[in-house]
């Protein structure tokens, strides 16, 4: 990484992908404004239901916005793919709507790898560490990006995009990535419902706090698993996307990568059984018993909750937690009981 790749800000392109999150993106792109180490500001509007327009972000000559149209959901994988292929920066540095590189981000400081270690010495790669979704920021070259393929296309919803990415760069340098320490970015914290792109929690924000850990579960397993049957490479067909229009770009349907038959079926199948298990606290060995418009699968990414599923967290569910309680219950006396008798006799 060289002084005029980087710290002159003549090099990095910052590549941000937003869908209906414009109140996280206006918030942090004044603070990517602030921020001296880039070149351009690259922001891709996905689709987002009232389109990110230029004159809501900051007053920066660096920042780019381009809109995909006909998107019905999020796809990460598809979004920062297209992202990184439209950048100008030698480097990359992905950020999410929700995310910023602080005054402190140095981009020389991530470790060089020294002559000989890997195939690719001069392309370092740093991913976040932390809390609040900086685990999922990086740091690297186009180069680096492309030769792996990017993100694996197959997997959609949230979840595993980032270690999949990670385990095929590291096969590829031989390294594992170096770490991007946490108070070099800052995030905006917001609910699993919101990253898992279920909406914001509103007033009953147990249950939808509820819904979005069990929309996280289901989208990380089912991408595990789609990493194990479909695997990504350099070598990959990646979505091909056209300008209609300056700015405005579309995808080619037919170049969208496609499951088998058998693979979507397991897939659908798990991902249904994992959300709603763990939304509605039913073993699977019940779920499959149920009526399939119980526990139907999700609709463009968003599993819809009804009225009998809402009575069911608020009854069946309350009451099966009874048992636990009791058990923790049972297991704090038991342990304040031994506390006492451990102490010594005073006198």
């Amino acid at each position: 990484m060289t002084a005029a790749g980087t710290g002159g800000g003549t090099d990095l392109s910052i590549v941000t992908v937003c869908m209906n999150r414009r109140e996280h993106l206006c918030s942090t792109a004044k603070h990517v404004a602030a921020w001296p180490g880039h070149q351009e500001h690259l922001i891709v509007d996905w689709s987002s239901a009232v389109p990110v327009r230029r004159e809501q972000l900051p007053a920066d000559a660096r920042i780019r916005l381009l809109r995909v149209e006909g998107e019905p959901s999020w796809n990460l994988c598809r979004a920062y793919n297209f992202a990184v292929a439209r950048a100008r920066g030698n480097w990359i540095l992905k950020l999410d709507a929700d995310a910023w590189p602080t005054q402190a981000f140095d981009p020389m400081a991530v470790v060089r790898r020294s002559p000989g270690e890997g195939p690719d010495p001069e392309d370092p790669y740093a991913f976040g560490s932390g809390l609040d979704g900086r685990k999922g920021q990086f740091l690297m070259t186009r180069r680096l990006f492309a030769a792996v393929g990017g993100f694996n296309e197959h997997l959609v919803g949230y979840g595993f995009d980032d270690k999949d990415l990670q385990a095929r760069l590291a096969v590829h340098t031989g390294l594992p990535p170096s770490a991007l320490p946490e108070a070099w970015i800052g995030v905006i914290p917001h609910t699993d419902a919101e990253r898992a792109g279920q909406g914001r929690s509103g007033r009953f924000h147990w249950l939808e706090d509820s819904r979005g850990l069990a929309a996280m579960r289901a989208s990380r397993l089912s991408n595990r698993l789609l990493a194990a049957h479909c695997p990504w490479s350099g070598r990959a067909g990646a979505s091909v996307y056209r300008e209609r229009s300056p700015g405005l770009w579309q995808v080619d349907p037919a170049t969208i990568p496609r499951l088998p038959a058998e693979v979507a079926a397991e897939i659908d199948h798990t991902r249904r059984m994992t959300f709603w298990g763990c939304f509605l606290a039913i073993p699977e060995v019940f779920l499959e018993v149920l009526p399939f418009s119980l526990s139907p699968p999700a609709r463009q990414g968003r599993w819809d909750v009804r009225w009998w599923h809402r009575l069911w967290w608020h009854s069946g569910r309350r009451l099966l937690q009874l048992p636990v309680l009791a058990l923790m219950a049972g297991r704090e006396a038991l342990v304040r009981a031994g506390g006492r008798r451990a102490r010594p006799e005073v006198g």
